[in-house]
């Protein structure tokens, strides 16, 4: 063989320009990053989405349930010094004092507000449970003594929050009905006020 015919063999091998030339768009292909932050997001954004609402759920309820716990400490006050006793507030009048300062986040009128105030003759018979059945339904304690001078009583506030649907049926609910209970209670001694009635 010739060096003409060797060197004739070896040109019809594909030269490395020509190669490169086939190969560059496909390299391109594969080195290309436009588009590359789009597909990220579409992968990252449930899991954001999903971590956005469930603080701003999270965060909803514990600020609601901070102003009714200092609403609940504020009438527990008037409470114990006989402020309401003198007062002779009716039953809805009561409900309405302890809801007013959270009504920005809380329903007053709604049936998913609760308020009860008992009296014990000491505080290791206090009742502190939480006042809803299997089928998250407020059990209807129907109490509303407000006591006398040296009383122990136990003033307990309760609101369902309804809550969202995060992800599916996943919901922040700890009760029947897609709702949280949302919960504060004051228990104390009246003060020795001078006794109120006839």
């Amino acid at each position: 063989m010739s060096m003409t015919d060797e060197k004739q063999g070896n040109t019809s091998l594909p030269s490395r320009a020509s190669l490169k030339k086939w190969m560059s768009p496909k390299l391109k292909f594969t080195r290309d990053e436009n588009g590359s932050v789009a597909v990220e997001f579409a992968l990252i954004s449930p899991a954001f989405f999903f971590l956005v609402f469930v603080i701003i759920e999270t965060g909803l309820m514990f600020v609601a349930e901070e102003v009714l716990d200092n609403s609940v400490a504020s009438v527990a006050r008037m409470v114990r010094v006989g402020q309401v006793q003198s007062d002779g507030l009716t039953e809805e009048q009561f409900k309405y004092l302890v809801c007013k300062d959270a009504e920005v986040f809380l329903d007053c009128q709604s049936p998913d507000f609760f308020v009860d105030i008992k009296t014990y003759g000491q505080f290791a018979d206090a009742g502190l449970g939480t006042p809803v059945d299997d089928d998250g339904e407020f059990v209807d304690e129907g109490d509303y003594n407000f006591g006398g001078p040296n009383d122990v009583v136990v003033l307990r506030a309760y609101y369902r929050w309804k809550t969202n649907p995060i992800f599916g049926d996943l919901t922040l609910s700890n009760i029947a009905g897609s709702k949280r209970l949302l919960g504060s209670f004051a228990t104390f001694r009246n003060e020795p006020f001078p006794p109120v009635g006839p």
